[in-house]
């Protein structure tokens, strides 16, 4: 069997790695010109940070699965993820969101609107701790509450608690870059798929100039830019039926390296991490991400680091920052991205069995089809897998 992987990024690249491993002669098709897609390390202040997805958590099962069998050791964050301090506005502590969401879970669904906003209102909760649940919601899943189906109170991205976090040791796109290592020159960088034509049992793909055939194709993209690729016959419009939130990082060197920490910034919907490295030591920078659009546009990250910085420097006394050199990463303006991962919106609910279904020889694998794993490092794996697994059985019928 002959598949065309669209897509090298988490899910396109597992996807080839089992069809290969199935016995299928697999070509990738990558826009471009690393692997990875909206997992990205790159090196600064003598570290390695993550432009992208970074968190691995415990429940990441198929992200330290593949990792141990691509022999790429784990890093301990120190950084609790799932455990943030609030600041800002009126004050509120951790224990009293602690406290919040024990409540929320012993109490029956409250009634609303279906929308977070809705359901947190609708419990009787003191308004700051609303506060600061809305914006430890908002930041993480990057879209803004009004909007944001209640049900996101309980997925991962969302995740709260105590527990440990980890990042693969040199920076997690070794993970994409190991597994495009093991598939070789089938995997082609910057060849942008511009047309897909298919019938039942053949598919043509042109990209960088080249033409492709196949007996299917995996469609490995975020949903954001499937309308940039011409499909012959036409898609079904539900194919693109997704809300992508929208996220930025900024990443500032620390003249004194500071232990692991986690401080939420609650009325400018952004956080703020110290973390440990390789070695166990802390490292010399600081991160803080901020997500929802409103938050973009008040950071005005639009327009660089200095916003932020200011910022950052009220929100952190206790930190030492050398701005020289700070930067702040984004996707919604990466054309390949168009947005950093997708949300479970009420106006556009997330239907991951209509995003998966196949359509004619096209199958689709992406975060955005993982159901309750989506926005996630391990949501983009097990589609891939999960895709491949099942185009295996199919074509072995």
């Amino acid at each position: 069997m002959r598949v065309i992987v669209v897509g090298a990024g988490f899910a396109g690249l597992a996807a080839a790695d089992a069809l290969v491993r199935g016995g299928a002669d697999v070509e990738v098709l990558e826009a471009r010109d690393r692997v990875g897609g909206r997992v990205w390390s790159v090196p600064f202040a003598g570290a390695v940070v993550e432009r992208g997805a970074e968190f691995i958590l415990p429940h990441d099962k198929t992200v330290i699965a593949t990792a141990d069998r691509l022999g790429l050791p784990l890093v301990r964050k120190g950084t609790r993820y799932g455990n943030r301090e609030p600041r800002g506005g009126e004050h509120v502590t951790r224990g009293q969101v602690v406290a919040a969401l024990a409540q929320i879970r012993s109490e029956p669904p409250a009634p609303g609107d279906g929308t977070l906003a809705g359901a947190l209102g609708a419990h009787r909760l003191e308004p700051p701790v609303v506060a600061a649940i809305l914006a430890r919601i908002e930041v993480s899943c990057a879209y803004p509450a009004d909007d944001l189906d209640a049900g996101a109170l309980k997925e991962g991205a969302a995740s709260f608690g105590d527990f440990d976090t980890f990042t693969v040791a040199g920076g997690n796109d070794r993970i994409a870059r190991e597994l495009a290592a093991r598939l070789g020159e089938a995997v082609h960088l910057s060849a942008p798929v511009t047309y897909v034509g298919w019938t039942n049992h053949e598919v043509r793909v042109t990209a960088g100039g080249r033409e492709w055939l196949a007996d299917a194709a995996v469609i490995a993209v975020p949903a954001s830019v499937l309308e940039a690729i011409l499909f012959e016959p036409a898609l079904p419009p539900g194919k693109t039926a997704v809300r992508y939130g929208q996220a930025a990082k900024l990443f500032v060197a620390l003249r004194a390296p500071a232990p692991p920490s986690e401080v939420l910034s609650v009325p400018e919907r952004y956080w703020c991490y110290t973390q440990l490295g390789p070695d166990g030591d802390p490292v010399p920078f600081v991160a803080a991400f901020a997500g929802s659009p409103s938050a973009l546009e008040a950071l005005e990250v639009g327009n660089g680091p200095g916003r932020w910085l200011e910022s950052l420097r009220r929100l952190r006394p206790d930190l030492d920052l050398n701005p020289d050199g700070a930067f702040v990463s984004t996707w919604a303006d990466d054309p390949w991205a168009r947005g950093a991962y997708s949300a479970r919106s009420t106006g556009t609910p997330l239907d991951a069995a209509a995003l998966r279904r196949p359509v004619g020889p096209l199958v689709f694998a992406g975060e955005h089809t993982a159901g309750g794993w989506h926005g996630l490092m391990e949501g983009a794996l097990r589609s891939g897998e999960k895709t491949a697994q099942e185009l295996l059985q199919t074509t072995l019928r």
